[in-house]
């Protein structure tokens, strides 16, 4: 016969006892990824700023990039940046708006003795409520590096000994054949020292160019996807196709040698389905990359570039200038990439850069930068504008559809010449010589009805 079960209280109790001991704590676990969360996230920002960048501020950024960056920027050197709290911040800011973040993003940098704090605050919610991730963290002086001290999300304090841990853990990941990281880390032990106090913060590194470069480039291919490669792989075989059956007599070619043929290839593919904005941003940095002579493992990899036949090189002029087709298009590859505002930035801090140090300041590279930032904007900035800027330029019948005539203009302006005639960039007389040329290109008829 089958024993049945006790039903003797004193022994049948005991289980019913451990499930009812049980239940809160199996409740408290489940439900703790739901209170960290609810910790975590606010409905008020910790950090309200103004995120419009001034003139003002515009001319201050340009002197700071200006004054941080070496003098012979192709050689190796040691170089120092000292930039106090409201500099850092105003680069903070800058950053923030460049990286189209604002106004969803606020950060904030405050300098103490031997520490830096930070504080960011990040929409992540507007409906039904608005939310928010209210981050502070702590850095301190650590030998030549700066090291995390505290970290706080919201009301929630991370363990020290839990941050620690997640750092090494994710540096040893990261690490693991990564060779962005490593170059990363290379980077990084070329701090030689970073000093801290209420008033600045003093960095001293050793400036590898070629080092530099590797990571500009791997953070460039980050952005590039594999249907990109191929359009950028496509767009290189069109240029090589050209340039193969220019004469051997010929020394060079205009840009519309170019410009016609990739555009209509753009405009083709854009007919049959694709994506014009993807097509002409990828034209550009193709184009970019031949002109300059530069590897187009910079777009694709090494893997793919092994596959691909390089295109032989003939130099491209506009108005019988080679330097004015390279400023043209390689600017108009960083606005189709990164944005018209960092590509106004560039164009004038080079200007800046070559009056203090090169050839000078020139108001025909400025034109030529101009124009291609508003191509590039116009190519890229909605489907609807990318298309009449694919028709436009397949159908290109002179260098003077876009590109103002700049025989005319002083250039080779040193610094000093050049703040005895303006006084500096933010002077009326400057500003009135930007708007001259910008109503020239506007002016173009390439840019007739679509100027923004």
């Amino acid at each position: 016969m089958t024993k049945l079960a006790s039903l003797d209280p004193k022994t049948s109790s005991k289980p019913t006892l451990t499930i009812l001991l049980l239940r809160p704590a199996i409740a408290l676990i489940l439900s703790a990824p739901v209170i960290l969360l609810l910790l975590s996230v606010e409905t008020t920002p910790s950090l309200v700023i103004e995120q419009q960048i001034s003139p003002g501020e515009l001319s201050r950024i340009e002197s700071l990039l200006l004054e941080s960056t070496p003098q012979t920027p192709n050689t190796p050197s040691q170089q120092e940046l000292n930039l106090n709290e409201e500099e850092l911040n105003l680069l903070l800011r800058y950053a923030v708006n460049i990286m189209h973040l604002s106004p969803d993003w606020a950060a904030q940098l405050k300098l103490g003795e031997k520490a830096l704090n930070t504080q960011l605050s990040i929409k992540i919610s507007q409906r039904p409520i608005p939310l928010f991730f209210n981050i502070q963290a702590g850095f301190v002086e650590n030998g030549s590096l700066l090291a995390v001290d505290d970290l706080s999300v919201g009301k929630i304090k991370v363990p020290d000994h839990l941050l620690q841990y997640t750092i090494e853990k994710l540096r040893s990941n990261l690490a693991l054949g990564n060779a962005a990281y490593l170059d990363f880390s290379t980077l990084i032990n070329n701090v030689e020292s970073v000093k801290l106090s209420d008033k600045r913060m003093v960095v001293m590194l050793q400036w590898d160019p070629a080092l530099v470069s590797r990571i500009g480039n791997q953070a460039q291919q980050l952005f590039i996807s594999e249907i990109d490669q191929q359009r950028i792989i496509d767009y290189h075989q069109i240029i090589s196709d050209v340039v193969t059956t220019v004469p051997t007599d010929i020394r060079a070619i205009s840009i519309n040698a170019l410009l016609v043929p990739l555009f209509t290839a753009a405009k083709q593919k854009s007919l049959a389905g694709s994506d014009p904005i993807a097509e002409n941003r990828t034209l550009f940095q193709t184009l970019a990359i031949y002109l300059n002579q530069e590897p187009i493992t910079q777009l694709v990899g090494t893997e793919l570039a092994a596959q691909i036949e390089p295109a032989p090189f003939i130099e491209v002029r506009l108005q019988r200038r080679q330097d004015l087709a390279q400023h043209l298009i390689s600017i108009a590859a960083v606005t189709a990439s990164a944005g018209a505002d960092l590509a106004q930035m560039l164009s004038t801090t080079k200007e800046a850069y070559d009056a203090r140090y090169r050839s000078g300041f020139s108001f025909s590279d400025l034109t030529a930068n101009s124009v291609g930032v508003n191509i590039a904007r116009l190519s890229t900035s909605n489907v609807e504008s990318a298309l009449v800027m694919q028709e436009r330029l397949s159908n290109l019948q002179s260098e003077s559809d876009y590109m103002p005539e700049v025989g005319s203009n002083r250039d080779g302006l040193s610094e000093t010449d050049f703040n005895a005639i303006y006084t500096d960039r933010n002077s009326v007389e400057y500003q009135n010589r930007l708007t001259e040329i910008q109503r020239l290109i506007d002016s173009r008829p390439l840019f007739s009805g679509l100027i923004q």
